[in-house]
């Protein structure tokens, strides 16, 4: 099964959508975006491009998403905002989904030695590291940064990729 990975999109649509397009474009089964969506039209328009595909889009929230504007998200759309911590389970890997702003959570979370993958964002850096057996997942920033990328795990062979986002200017 293959993930993609994304973060940090601000409302930044335009780069959402060329997120969503790689994802397409490398085979992922399930989309997890990692908070700070920005507006509703970001998952709704991913969810657009990936709902004859059935690629299953979950999110969590960020510190800049308010939790009350979201009570009221479509639930029969194809995505599942799971609140502030979301739990999955794929391919028998027990996954957490955060946005780490709140760093007592993701310590918490990185301690419990209880799951596969801690994927996350806020910090707009990417990055992939190990503490012991979980292995933490930031895909960087979609929607803000120099360097706008997001990211693609194959968990049947644990290999990660960043990809480089360049917007389609239509």
């Amino acid at each position: 099964m293959k993930v993609g990975i994304i973060s940090d999109t601000h409302g930044q649509i335009d780069q959402a959508l060329s997120a969503a397009r790689e994802f397409i474009f490398r085979g992922v089964d399930v989309v997890l975006h990692c908070g700070d969506i920005g507006c509703d039209m970001v998952l709704t328009e991913m969810a657009a491009l990936f709902q004859t595909l059935e690629i299953k889009l979950y999110a969590v929230l960020g510190n800049c998403d308010l939790a009350e504007c979201w009570d009221f998200y479509p639930e029969n759309i194809g995505v599942e905002v799971l609140g502030r911590f979301g739990e999955l389970v794929l391919d028998d890997k027990r996954i957490a989904l955060l946005h780490s702003d709140d760093e007592a959570v993701f310590e918490r979370a990185a301690k419990a030695d209880q799951y596969d993958y801690i994927f996350s964002g806020h910090t707009h850096v990417r990055h992939d590291q190990r503490m012991h057996r979980t292995r933490l997942i930031n895909p960087g920033a979609a929607g803000r940064g120099m360097h706008p990328s997001c990211a693609v795990l194959d968990l049947a062979t644990d290999t990660l990729n960043y990809v480089s986002i360049v917007p389609n200017n239509f």
